[in-house]
């Protein structure tokens, strides 16, 4: 795998004219997103094994040799009607495959053309759960409430019920777990500062993860990827005394909008197609057809393809309008400025922040599974802004594990 993106960066690296290294990283970190499974070739045909039965019924004689040659040319005709009769198939199934994902993606982008379903069904953000925001994230609010909200979004709830009675998360507080049913207990013992980093975490987790029955892997990365992204956020809005650094989970969650509805829609539309494709072969009698699409399952290049094509910054940027151009314009510009491309001495504070986030976070996945090398750390942070001291910070936090302190 090492060797392969090796190849890949110094392919890049040398076509400088079409794509910096922040590019290069970035198409990098879709493909490590994605996940770019590498199945093993099956043997077409083990001959060894036909060669060492024939040895085994032949008997020594003079005609022995001349019975060999005849069976050993019987032998490779039939291999070579079985390897025309596979390539024959191959060819056929990679027609149904592009026909199947241009008819795939097809239906997606008409789906998510509706942004007020997308908000609704995708991301799941119905108003008791962006009212619950608002008020956690822009005021002060009392526990009564907070606690009213939060019956409101049962799963989070529960949620908030289960991490006071887990012991590790307790002590991460330094508070001792507590057996606990109702809410409003919860967040007295939690406490309204934890809470205003912790809820936000908890809505995008099972948001992305919740029923991803396709996939998983590629579930678990952008968690992994959207909870770094938000904490290098708030650990660069604590840098710059920035008042609400809270609002760094929001802020991630607003950039990875258009990966989580694409990832969504992805899942209901494949068996939605699949079974359309099922139902039309069955009709035609059309059998190889049927058998293939019933075999049929999700791949990482139909999901990468569709990523590149439909989930891109400005999905995001206009979903977030939509949500939250009135009560956090500010996080909404920060977005705007990346989609549009700013200057980095142009941008707001916010934008400013976003921007080096966006690439601390990439970096940090891609060095974990040992994608990133090394010569390229210093030209990358350049080229992010990043200074070195702001680097170390970043990385000493491990920022992809949910912190509870942040004084």
């Amino acid at each position: 795998m090492n060797k392969e993106h090796d190849q890949f960066m110094t392919a890049n690296r040398s076509q400088k004219e079409e794509h910096t290294l922040a590019e290069s990283i970035d198409i990098l970190f879709l493909r490590f997103l994605v996940g770019k499974n590498k199945i093993a070739n099956e043997e077409s045909y083990n001959d060894g094994l036909s060669e060492s039965e024939l040895d085994e019924q032949c008997t020594p004689g003079a005609a022995d040799g001349w019975n060999k040659r005849i069976l050993l040319d019987v032998e490779k005709q039939r291999v070579k009607r079985v390897e025309a009769d596979k390539a024959i198939k191959e060819k056929r199934n990679a027609v149904l495959m592009h026909l199947f994902q241009k008819t795939l993606l097809t239906a997606i982008q008409n789906r998510l053309s509706h942004h007020d379903e997308v908000i609704t069904h995708q991301l799941q953000l119905r108003e008791s759960t962006l009212e619950l925001l608002k008020k956690l994230l822009s005021s002060e609010p009392r526990y009564s409430i907070l606690a009213s909200l939060l019956e409101l979004n049962i799963s989070t709830r529960n949620h908030l019920i289960s991490l006071v009675c887990s012991s590790d998360f307790m002590e991460s507080l330094g508070r001792d777990a507590r057996n606990v049913r109702d809410i409003q207990a919860a967040i007295g013992l939690i406490g309204i500062d934890v809470l205003r980093y912790l809820i936000p975490a908890i809505i995008f987790k099972y948001t992305i993860s919740n029923n991803g029955l396709h996939n998983v892997l590629f579930t678990k990365k952008l968690w992994r990827y959207e909870l770094t992204l938000g904490q290098a956020c708030t650990a660069l809005m604590k840098e710059s005394d920035y008042r609400r650094p809270h609002e760094g989970m929001l802020l991630s969650a607003m950039v990875n909008f258009a990966y989580v509805a694409a990832y969504k829609q992805y899942q209901i539309s494949f068996e939605t197609v699949r079974v359309a494709c099922l139902d039309q072969a069955r009709d035609k009698g059309e059998k190889e057809q049927h058998d293939f699409f019933f075999d049929l399952q999700t791949d990482p290049a139909t999901l990468q393809q569709l990523l590149v094509s439909q989930a891109k910054l400005a999905l995001s940027l206009s979903l977030s309008e939509t949500l939250f151009s009135k009560d956090f314009p500010h996080l909404v510009n920060a977005l705007r400025e990346q989609v549009e491309c700013v200057e980095f001495t142009e941008m707001s504070s916010v934008g400013k922040i976003l921007f080096k986030a966006l690439r601390f976070a990439k970096y940090d996945q891609l060095r974990t599974v040992r994608l990133f090398k090394a010569e390229w750390l210093d030209d990358y942070l350049q080229a992010s802004h990043i200074s070195s001291d702001t680097y170390k910070n970043l990385v000493r936090q491990e920022l992809f594990r949910f912190k509870t302190n942040w004084s």
